[in-house]
């Protein structure tokens, strides 16, 4: 990078990094450096735009961050550096062949690879249970992402993320629907698309959309945030022929609970509530997990200190950079909810569920982060009349 390239160029231009005004409150704002490490999105533009030599801290620089959008949405000119993030990896993954540290030895995004296998036969089924009623054909069906495997794979922290896809389906089969549920669905490639594997994101869309084609599906219903970002914003730019709908479960909840055609029966709790990234500042939803909140009698919600827009992150995104700056940011946040005075911390995102569930079970904390940590899907399918 000792000299600007072309597609540089245009990705400084196409995410507006050029107009950054070195105000710093991107980098105040910046959960990389609230939690010590010396990291500024204002200093990577600078370095990119008028110290192109400096290759060394601009490719750690961009594995660094976090792409939890909270500079977009504190930066003053607009600059989309998620964007530039984004492509930024792209291009060091395709051009240098770097790849940035992964989280787990790089284990969650092998098995990812490995699902971009055509002839790959799959046992992903087994979680079901004799209640669930599911269609193998149908127009409409549910998008489980990668909660079977990792079950599997975070079993000794003992996270639940399956129990997010039964009562998916419960939910849907009280509103009278029997999804289509695909035995040969693939991961949605959100980590592979957020750590330069453009290749391979490509390959698990357009396998993915013939296996909705195959079964005649043409809405896709999917719980979890980054399924949703996925296969509503990035799987239509790579299957430019896909027309599928895309709906979120908790905007066809909300829009039911809001026509009163769905109740909840009473939960004497008090919650707080973890705003995903890619349900917040990705994708808009911030009154609806809480509007469904309220519709269930007794549940107390009461806010952290950072909420919505301003939300801290879990700590983590695309197992990328799980380290002690982000088990710092994860104690921070449960330090956050504890201090509400919940007993309950309540978030929409399977990954937010796995991260905060970790940090709680740090032996070095000696349980003092410790707190019940619920899906709003389980709480919603427990309490719906």
């Amino acid at each position: 990078m000792k000299q600007t390239s072309e597609r540089i160029r245009r990705i400084i231009e196409d995410s507006s990094l050029h107009l950054c005004l070195e105000c710093g409150k991107c980098s105040a704002s910046c959960p990389r450096l609230v939690a010590g490490r010396q990291y500024s999105p204002r200093l990577v533009a600078q370095k990119l735009m008028f110290h192109p030599e400096d290759a060394a801290y601009i490719n750690n620089a961009v594995w660094e961050c976090l792409t939890c959008g909270i500079c977009e949405e504190r930066c003053p000119s607009g600059v989309q550096f998620c964007r530039f993030i984004l492509e930024m990896r792209e291009a060091l993954a395709e051009e240098q062949g770097l790849l940035g540290y992964r989280a787990h030895d790089g284990a969650l995004h092998s098995w990812m690879r490995i699902m971009t296998a055509p002839e790959l036969s799959q046992n992903r089924l087994e979680w079901l249970t004799p209640d669930l009623k599911v269609a193998q054909r149908g127009e409409v069906a549910f998008f489980t992402g990668c909660s079977p495997y990792f079950d599997v794979f975070f079993n000794n922290i003992q996270v639940d993320t399956l129990s997010l896809a039964r009562d998916s389906i419960r939910l849907l089969n009280r509103l009278g629907r029997e999804p289509v549920l695909l035995g040969n669905e693939r991961c949605c490639g959100h980590d592979l698309l957020w750590t330069g594997d453009r290749e391979n994101f490509e390959t698990l869309c357009r396998l993915n959309y013939q296996e909705f084609r195959d079964h005649g599906v043409k809405e896709v219903i999917t719980s979890c945030p980054e399924c949703y970002l996925v296969l509503s914003q990035y799987l239509p730019k790579a299957v430019p022929e896909s027309r599928l709908k895309v709906t979120l479960l908790i905007d066809l909840l909300a829009a039911e609970a809001q026509a009163g055609r769905i109740t909840f029966k009473p939960l004497e709790r008090r919650a707080t509530y973890q705003d995903p990234c890619r349900l917040g500042r990705m994708a808009g939803r911030y009154e609806e997990p809480r509007g469904l909140m309220a519709k269930v009698p007794g549940l107390e919600l009461k806010e952290m200190e950072f909420s919505r827009q301003g939300a801290l992150c879990c700590g983590n995104s695309s197992f990328v950079n799980c380290d002690a700056f982000s088990k710092r940011i994860q104690v921070e946040r449960l330090r956050q909810a504890q201090a509400t005075g919940a007993d309950l911390l309540v978030t929409a995102c399977p990954k937010c569920l796995i991260h905060t569930t970790c940090a709680m079970r740090d032996p070095v904390k000696g349980g003092s982060l410790a707190m019940e940590v619920r899906g709003l899907v389980n709480i919603l399918a427990d309490q719906m009349e």
